[in-house]
């Protein structure tokens, strides 16, 4: 059965919600960049002695905590009168580990020890919360937001976060600089609290009312086992969804290179660690260009033609830091990188939202995000086995290279929706 289509809310209360909408991504994702995951994090933990497969995950730590989650909670999200308190209540506590690292790490003096597993932790554990928010705020927000200014909507996020990590890579090259190490991380941990803080406010003004929620028939789960058992085959029965979970595993070239970018940078110049924060700014400068692209490619054309920019980006990115051996192509280097992933990103939320039939949304968008998990683990395991057992960061750009040539030929496999509508299985 088709779910009935919901009355359109009023214009201004579009707009507020679009807004908001835009403010709160924006933020929480511009407070990250105080301990950027692509730059910061993997530095941060080769000096506090961290191994080599540690350094990899570090840019996936929190994403793969949030989609690790979702999944196990979707039966009681769909089942949600309202989606707004559930995500206010859940999205207060993931924020609260940052404020609470950052104390402990500014105000304790003999920390050394457990300096490192707390650095580790403190993204593991707020995204597993978070991960009981995000099916719940991807409902609410694709139900909110009309669907062809979802595209923009993304890229407008993108660019409120680039904007703060023009700022954010200042501040963190002063902090480096004129602050202990453990005392800066700790005033970059609170940073990144102050603006996730703010982001959380943001939603207060969110408009949510009978408009926004779509009558969808219950589904017959029966026994939480049963349930469990039945997404296989919900996933066999969306083709499409099947072949974009392996175009995203193989898209994760960006990340497998990103891991050991800083310290290959660092190394080959020989500049102090302070001069991260150069990096942190020019891949924001990056993320303002591909997110304008990316919003207005995403308005007209949809999702996919920007995941496959986005593997030719990641071609390109893999030969230039495989062959550069100055500071200045470095920061071109962190330029490109944020180009190309936001490019990415934008192009994959458009695409994976669209895809999905609206009956059954929230649980393949969490089903979605699992499967994530694996790719996140698995592509970030392997570059760090392969620069464990060879020491070279040529080889590891290599793989992520030859996995983006895999992930073009899959998407040649999947329809735009816009462009193709397809028939989607309830």
């Amino acid at each position: 059965m088709s779910a009935t289509v919901p009355q359109q809310p009023h214009s201004h209360a579009v707009r507020r919600n679009f807004i908001c909408h835009c403010l709160e991504g924006g933020l929480y994702m511009g407070g990250t960049a105080f301990l950027a995951p692509e730059s910061v994090l993997p530095k941060m933990v080769e000096t506090l002695g961290g191994r080599a497969w540690i350094i990899a995950m570090m840019p996936i730590l929190l994403p793969a905590a949030f989609a690790s989650v979702g999944i196990f909670i979707a039966p009681v999200v769909e089942r949600l009168p309202r989606f707004k308190p559930w995500v206010l209540t859940f999205g207060f506590l993931q924020r609260l580990p940052y404020l609470i690292t950052g104390l402990i790490l500014l105000y304790s003096d003999r920390i050394e020890g457990i300096l490192l597993p707390i650095v580790v932790l403190t993204p593991v554990i707020s995204g597993l919360i978070g991960g009981m928010t995000v099916v719940a705020w991807m409902e609410m927000v694709t139900r909110m937001v009309p669907e062809r200014a979802r595209a923009a909507g993304w890229a407008v996020r993108y660019i409120i976060q680039a904007v703060i990590g023009v700022l954010a890579g200042a501040v963190i090259h002063f902090v480096l600089t004129h602050y202990p190490k453990h005392e800066a991380y700790g005033w970059l941990h609170l940073a990144v609290f102050a603006l996730l803080l703010v982001s959380w406010v943001s939603q207060l003004f969110m408009h949510e009312d009978e408009h926004h929620r779509q009558r969808l028939p219950a589904q017959p789960y029966g026994p939480y086992l049963d349930y469990l058992r039945s997404l296989p085959g919900l996933l066999r029965s969306q083709p499409y969804l099947v072949k974009l979970v392996f175009a995203r595993f193989t898209g994760m070239g960006y990340l497998m290179v990103v891991s050991f970018l800083t310290i290959h940078a660092l190394n080959v110049t020989g500049r102090p660690e302070a001069d991260e924060g150069r990096f942190v700014t020019c891949q924001a400068i990056g993320v303002v260009l591909g997110s304008l692209l990316a919003g207005w490619v995403g308005y007209k054309c949809g999702g996919k033609i920007l995941l496959q920019a986005s593997r030719i980006v990641c071609l390109g990115l893999c030969l230039w830091v495989a062959l550069t051996g100055s500071f200045t192509g470095f920061m071109l280097s962190y330029f490109v990188l944020g180009f190309g992933l936001f490019l990415d990103r934008v192009g994959d939320l458009t695409l994976a939202a669209e895809l999905c039939p609206a009956e059954r949304r929230s649980t393949l968008q969490a089903l979605l995000g699992f499967c994530n998990v694996f790719a996140f683990l698995l592509s970030t395991f392997i570059s760090g086995q392969i620069y464990a057992w060879t020491h070279s960061f040529q080889a590891v750009t290599a793989v992520a290279a030859l996995f983006a040539i895999i992930s073009m030929l899959i998407l040649r496999g999947i329809p735009e929706p816009r462009l193709a509508p397809i028939q989607k299985n309830s």
